[in-house]
């Protein structure tokens, strides 16, 4: 049972999460997210932070009198600036508050604490891309706006433009299943695949530093259902894409994670095959980085945060991230 709430400022011991903390973790996160039994949200989790090819998440836990009752992480990142120098960072993702500890400040201590440590640490930066409810909470933590990522769209068909635009809604975060392409997580587990395949990653630009170990934990949580649509079916050096169905209001939606492919012509074909073989209504990416196929969708996508650690953050123009960087966590 969750003591009751002092009103005087709370005693609270704020310090690294440990093993043990994890069941308690994950109540904390049901009850202050609304984790639905269903969802495969504990295994989500333990992927996103414990299997992480960049190295485990640092998180940081509020106790109050002997329980948990807030919770704080960072997911580990890694990305090359333009000189192909690797610079560390983290993400800010997941945190939660016990429901009966709200408005206490338990959320700004536990960043602001994780920030601290972080930049003592050698972590170059931190990122994320906040809702609309949490981005004035770190703006005000020193977060500053880097830009809109820009996102761009393929209907599949004239007539897909209508549930395309009325679906203004948030994404499902779990995927629809298609038997399109091949499964990306076991197609990807072949360092050769992925090695070929990462010929043609982005090489300007502050960009992830994707590795085939990167490459094949990013694709390898099955309820996700990544596929992989090779240009060739029996040469990855050929190129491809990586690509997960998601439902949006009446619509379902093609998202590309990654489009590694060695000309325009390559992409806009299997952007189009994609749409084909799915059945889905339309095609959506981020232009920051390739997207070939995909028509700019002016004044949409999402709002790029960041806070210097450190190291400076690069110049808002020189981030050259796809949606496989900033989707989901």
């Amino acid at each position: 049972m969750t003591p009751p709430v002092p009103t005087k400022p709370l005693d609270l011991e704020l310090r690294a999460a440990h093993p043990a903390d994890e069941p308690a973790v994950l109540r904390l996160m049901r009850a202050s997210l609304g984790w639905r039994d269903e969802d495969p949200n504990e295994e989500f989790f333990r992927w996103k932070h414990y299997d992480n090819a960049f190295g485990v998440s640092p998180a940081l836990v509020a106790v109050h009198q002997g329980s948990v009752v807030g919770y704080r992480t960072f997911l580990r990142w890694r990305f090359l600036d333009d000189a192909g120098r690797e610079v560390r960072a983290v993400r800010a993702v997941d945190t939660a508050t016990d429901p009966a500890y709200q408005g206490q400040g338990i959320f700004r201590r536990l960043t602001l604490r994780g920030v601290a440590e972080l930049t003592l640490a050698g972590d170059g930066l931190v990122f994320n891309t906040p809702n609309d409810q949490s981005r004035p909470g770190y703006l005000k933590m020193g977060w500053s706006l880097a830009r809109r990522l820009p996102v761009g769209v393929l209907p599949a068909k004239p007539r897909s433009l209508a549930p395309m635009i009325a679906s203004r809604v948030p994404a499902d975060l779990w995927s629809q299943v298609t038997s399109a392409g091949l499964d990306a997580g076991e197609a990807l587990a072949d360092g050769a695949v992925a090695a070929a395949l990462l010929e043609h990653a982005p090489t300007k630009g502050f960009r992830t530093h994707r590795t085939p170990e990167y490459m094949a934990w990013r694709t390898s949580f099955a309820p996700l259902h990544y596929r992989l649509l090779l240009a060739s079916p029996h040469d990855p050096a050929e190129g491809g894409l990586v690509f997960r169905l998601r439902r949006r209001g009446d619509a379902v939606e093609a998202a590309v994670i990654e489009q590694l492919v060695p000309d325009r012509r390559t992409g806009m074909a299997l952007v189009r095959r994609m749409l084909k073989h799915t059945g889905a209504d339309y095609a959506i990416g981020l232009r920051t980085g390739p997207s070939a196929g995909l028509l700019p969708l002016p004044g949409q996508g999402p709002l790029l945060t960041t806070r210097p650690l450190a190291a400076s953050p690069p110049s808002p123009r020189d981030w050259t991230l796809t949606l496989g960087d900033v989707e989901l966590f």
